[in-house]
């Protein structure tokens, strides 16, 4: 009878330790800036998927697109991920590049025109220099996925050389290296938020633009335009990461899970990003539009001479190392 109770006893130590854990799940925000359609979404998924395998459901980690918990800020979501509030994030590098700034390097004009020269830098030693710049801003940088390269329409002329973006009216992004590099070949560049860029186009007040293809559809900007160049001048890649906060509170090997998990989904969502963009490029005709296919080596290595400039801007601040590992040379 003893044996029994001791029994009894033991199964019910061992329920109720189950029960606890389940109910005492560590609960984990995981904030993007990308809609939850997107493939930034989907690498979200899997990364928690992966996780929660990893450690028995432990982890219960909910997500937060567009990111939500800063209001819709998208440098605001990075604070949050700096000062623990929120716990993963993952973010792309021109945003992530007005808090720390070395982070936009892989986006600098035609550095990266291939996606053979983006996996042969983002998978060693640039994609760990990039790491490390992260990791000096107050968070663990865990792995680097793809929001993709960034093309160019406009209505006033096909794009293929740089005499054909002199004076140019083009909004780009809130990037100085952007806003620099157009000057240098001659346009006009200006900020404005993306939500007027639809009208601008329509009215007038603005001749270009430059996305990744996903937006230029999501947007409905190609419907606005006459002339598309696929010029793969500026690759952006995303980050992810999570606050040093939690980073600190994990054991050894919840933080071998959590980096494998981050691996693992990153290149998950390099892939599917990369098929979707080849899916978009086979939907063009669906427009009235004039496209430039592709730059040849010659027609790249003009662009690169013509705004070489803006590298000579950064080389000090940056440093020649930090470039280097990016394959140029001063």
């Amino acid at each position: 009878m003893k044996k029994s109770f001791g029994l009894l006893s033991l199964v019910l130590i061992i329920t109720g330790a189950l029960a606890f854990e389940a109910a005492g799940a560590v609960r984990l925000k995981f904030s993007h800036a990308g809609p939850s359609t997107s493939t930034w979404q989907a690498g979200a998924e899997k990364f928690v998927e992966l996780v929660r395998a990893g450690t028995g459901d432990k982890f219960e980690i909910t997500i937060f697109p567009l990111d939500e918990l800063s209001g819709g800020s998208q440098v605001g979501g990075i604070e949050l991920v700096q000062t623990g509030v929120t716990d993963i994030h993952l973010q792309d590098a021109l945003v992530w590049s007005a808090v720390a700034k070395k982070s936009v390097i892989p986006c600098f004009p035609w550095l990266l025109p291939t996606y053979e020269d983006v996996d042969r830098c983002m998978k060693g030693e640039g994609g760990a220099a990039l790491k490390a710049v992260l990791n000096e801003a107050d968070v663990v940088c865990l792995a680097i996925g793809e929001n993709g390269y960034r093309q160019v329409v406009n209505n006033r002329n096909p794009i293929s050389k740089p005499e054909d973006m002199k004076g140019l009216k083009m909004r780009v992004p809130g990037s100085s290296v952007h806003v620099a590099m157009l000057k240098y070949i001659g346009a006009d560049p200006l900020t404005m938020n993306q939500s007027e860029v639809y009208t601008s186009l329509r009215q007038g007040t603005i001749d270009a633009c430059e996305n990744t293809l996903d937006l230029l559809y999501t947007q409905k900007t190609l419907e606005v335009v006459k002339y598309l160049s696929l010029w793969n001048y500026s690759y952006d890649p995303l980050y992810l990461s999570v606050s040093r906060e939690l980073w600190d509170t994990l054991s050894d090997r919840e933080k071998a899970v959590f980096q494998s998990a981050a691996d693992e989904a990153m290149a998950y969502q390099v892939k599917i990003t990369r098929e979707k963009n080849q899916e978009l490029l086979n939907h063009l005709g669906e427009y009235k539009l004039e496209v430039v296919p592709s730059l040849t080596h010659e027609q790249i290595r003009d662009f690169q001479e013509a705004v070489g400039s803006v590298y000579q801007d950064y080389k000090e601040e940056f440093g020649e190392d930090l470039f280097n590992k990016f394959g140029y040379n001063f």
